[in-house]
Formats: C-alpha cells, structure tokens, sequence
C-alpha cells in the first residue's frame, strides 16, 4: 500500500473534486518517489487517463514543482510510439501540478518478472530495445528520464 494512506485518499477525494466533471478519476494506479499516478476515465473523449501528480510530501519544494513543469512540457512535445502521449497539463487549487497522459493498460516489467520469473533472453531484449528506443527519442529532444524503472 502507498506510504501515506491519508494523504493518498485526501489527493484521491481532492481530484476528484477538482477535475470533474470532465475527468472521472477512479483510483490510484502506482506511487513513485516524486509522483502519485491515478488512473481517470476522461468523460468528453470516452477513454481511459492516467494522471500524474506531484505527491504531497515532493509538492511543498518549488524546486521539484519547477522541475516537474519543464518535465511535463517537454514530455508533451515528443510524439514516438516509444513513449506516451501528454494530453493536459495544469495546476490544482493548491498549486500542484498535475498532467493528464495516455494509459497503457497492462503490466510493469517488475510485475511480470515475479509472475513469470527469470525472462528468455529474445522476450528480455525484446522490452530493453524499446525502452532504449523512447530513451534514446527523448535524449536527443534534450529530455533525460531521472527515474527509469521496469
């Protein structure tokens, strides 16, 4: 479970709040080490969201929140198979910023190892060569991924 319960149902209750009515959000979809992901059903184009958002303990560093705006702009500018597409960006009531991105319905590579254990080495090339393919898209767009997991 996330680290902070109360804080993820306060963000949860806050977004839902916030960005209604056009996107429903549903739940929470993972939490990284600067950010929550919830997954939204946008309303107006029937689909399926994932929204990124600052997590509150990262969300009071004007430095984190400056960086997570370039991140979001610069993000929304690539347009590769490789990586997912930005459809929104914008800033709650209380100043943290959020975007609204493509979701990918299906498993994280972590998952997958613990469900299948160890990989072929063609299926393990497989997801390393496309990863390295929207890495290397987004180096030379200027972007640098800081947090790459499986």
């Amino acid at each position: 479970m996330p680290r902070d319960e109360k804080a993820i149902a306060a963000r949860l209750a806050s977004l839902k709040a916030e960005l209604a009515p056009d996107l429903e959000v549903i739940r929470l979809l993972g939490t990284g080490r600067m950010s929550e992901v919830y997954l939204a059903r946008q309303a107006s184009l029937d689909r399926l969201v994932a929204i990124k958002v600052l997590s509150s303990h990262t969300s009071r560093d004007e430095s984190a929140q400056a960086r997570f705006d370039r991140e979001a702009k610069a993000a929304a500018a690539l347009q590769t198979p490789h990586a997912v597409s930005v459809y929104r960006f914008g800033h709650l009531e209380d100043g943290v910023p959020y975007l609204v991105m493509q979701y990918v319905q299906g498993h994280d590579l972590s998952a997958i190892v613990k469900s299948q254990g160890r990989l072929a080495v063609e299926q393990a090339t497989h997801y390393v060569i496309q990863a390295a393919r929207g890495m290397e898209y987004a180096h030379k767009h200027g972007i640098i991924h800081r947090d790459i997991k499986p």
